[in-house]
């Protein structure tokens, strides 16, 4: 009975002090792709300085003052999601298909008919964001292996914080990390005999051994938004309004990291992580009117302040010396942590073609180095490291936006939009897992620049309406297996594998005012 309390009083101290956050994580949770209504997608969502849609509520919350009626209206996405890599030469490539509601918006105006002052309430569900994808990567000849990552890793641990003898349990101790642990388990690494190279260890391969690795992954889950807005329109010049988000997210990954020996068996470390939250954030801004022709815009995001929880689980299947399969609790790892994400400041400016067509400009910023992690009493110092880290290795987003709207007749228009998105992590990004982490998955992924292309068409008759559009979104970037600063070989440094995600979105929205 004593041995099993001393067991829960470890663990429970183990859960509230352990963080295995990192800003790669909270990079998921603080982006979000173009997503909203047909219209707004289709001219590539440069909306900052118009008005008059429902995804004015997520980005400059004053265009809601445009409306002069009532609204309500839906938006169906389905989204074709293929991946390519480039691995040592080797290409793997995997695809998936999801469908879900983009939008779903009640807007109501008041005082619609008069020109000094009108005003419109707007709620809305939106899912921002959707985590669908899965991805393989084939790769060949390597010298670099995740066992030397383990065995630099597990350096300067004693092989008795790892062994399970004497009811040793080192999932329960906060000086062992538990990838260590299912290394030591699965015969992976070997220690130093030396007693000048004590508590050391090294890989279970032979010099110059190379291996044939392969990581498939699978991620699922989304970011929804629920808005409360308020917009008021000025004299038909100055156009504000504000509103307050809340935000559910949900996010699964499971992944499959293997490695075939040169010399002999293989590895397979599977990884399953469980992420939840919700957060709140506020927005306002501003659109001005100076003439018939010129539309100005700002808006500005409060940083999103969210209650995250994750859960990780892991196994390690190993075949050389031994064959077998090791595990981490069936509990899990667990961690309750605060994200604060960056705030954003968008800018935009449209010209008003008559009554035949629009072209806008946006430009976006958003500063990921200021991301925050902190513990469940907001304090950052826990995470003191790992925010260091993120103002180090990541940085400030430019978004370029451009879309363009040309009316055929008073029923049908064409649309076309660009965007241009840079990379949130610096060249020199690395996962530098906490020492003592829960988490065994040090695989990560550096972003290139993102592009989206678009076109839509509107139908508007009476008081309904549909809108479609297409969106092609090319995302490129750099898989990392893992960190190799802890192998200390040069010629066992990773080769990174080139990673390309497409993702056709098939957008349609249906309208109807009164």
């Amino acid at each position: 009975m004593k041995t099993t309390l001393i067991s829960i009083v470890s663990l429970l101290l183990f859960s509230t002090t352990v963080f295995s956050q990192d800003g790669f994580d909270a990079l998921k949770a603080s982006q979000y792709p173009l997503k909203g209504t047909a219209r707004y997608m289709s001219m590539g969502g440069a909306f900052t300085s118009l008005g008059g849609d429902p995804s004015s509520i997520t980005l400059n919350p004053a265009g809601l003052g445009v409306y002069r009626s009532s609204e309500l209206s839906a938006t169906l996405n389905l989204q074709d999601n293929t991946t390519s890599s480039l691995w040592n030469g080797q290409s793997g490539s995997d695809n998936n298909f999801t469908a879900h509601f983009n939008n779903v918006s009640m807007v109501t105006a008041f005082n619609g008919n008069n020109p000094k002052f009108s005003s419109a309430f707007g709620v809305s569900y939106e899912r921002i964001k959707s985590f669908n994808r899965s991805g393989i990567m084939n790769g060949t000849n390597q010298y670099s292996s995740i066992t030397d990552y383990m065995a630099g890793y597990t350096n300067g641990i004693p092989e008795s914080d790892l062994t399970t003898a004497n009811n040793n349990d080192p999932y329960n101790n906060t000086n062992v990390p538990w990838i260590s642990e299912l290394a030591y388990q699965g015969y992976l690494i070997n220690p130093n005999t030396s007693a000048s190279t004590a508590n050391q260890w090294s890989s279970l391969l032979g010099n110059n051994e190379h291996v044939k690795p392969q990581y498939a992954f699978s991620e699922s889950g989304y970011v929804d938004q629920y808005n409360l807005s308020y917009g008021v329109n000025l004299n038909n010049f100055v156009y504000l309004g504000a509103s307050v988000g809340f935000q559910e997210l949900s996010y699964t990954l499971n992944s499959n990291y293997v490695e075939a020996f040169g010399g002999g068996g293989n590895m397979n470390l599977q990884n399953q992580i469980y992420t939840s939250g919700s957060g709140i954030d506020v927005k306002v801004g501003a659109i001005v009117r100076p003439t018939n022709f010129l539309r100005l815009g700002i808006a500005y995001h409060s940083p999103m302040f969210y209650t995250m929880t994750d859960n990780y689980y892991a196994d390690l299947y190993y075949n050389a010396q031994y064959t077998g399969t090791t595990y981490t609790p069936s509990d899990g790892g667990y961690s309750k942590y605060k994200l604060q994400t960056p705030s954003v400041i968008t800018v935009g400016a449209s010209g008003i073609i008559g009554q035949k067509g629009l072209i806008s400009f946006d430009y976006e910023y958003a500063d990921y180095s200021t991301m925050k992690l902190r513990d469940q009493n907001n304090d950052a110092f826990a995470f003191n490291t790992e925010n260091q880290d993120i103002s180090n290795m990541m940085q400030g987003v430019s978004t370029y936006k451009i879309g363009g709207e040309y009316r055929i007749n008073k029923n049908l228009a064409v649309r076309l939009g660009y965007n241009y998105i840079t990379p949130a992590t610096k060249s020199n990004a690395v996962r530098n897992l906490p020492y003592n982490t829960v988490r065994t998955d040090p695989q990560y992924f550096l972003q290139g620049n993102t592009q989206n292309y678009a076109a839509g068409l509107g139908y508007a008759s009476n008081n309904w309406s549909i809108d479609v559009a297409y969106v092609l979104m090319n995302q490129h970037e750099s898989f990392y297996p893992y960190n190799d600063s802890w192998i200390y070989s040069p010629d066992n440094m990773v080769h990174p594998a080139s990673f390309t995600t497409k993702t056709n979105n098939f957008v349609m929205t249906l309208g109807i005012r009164f």
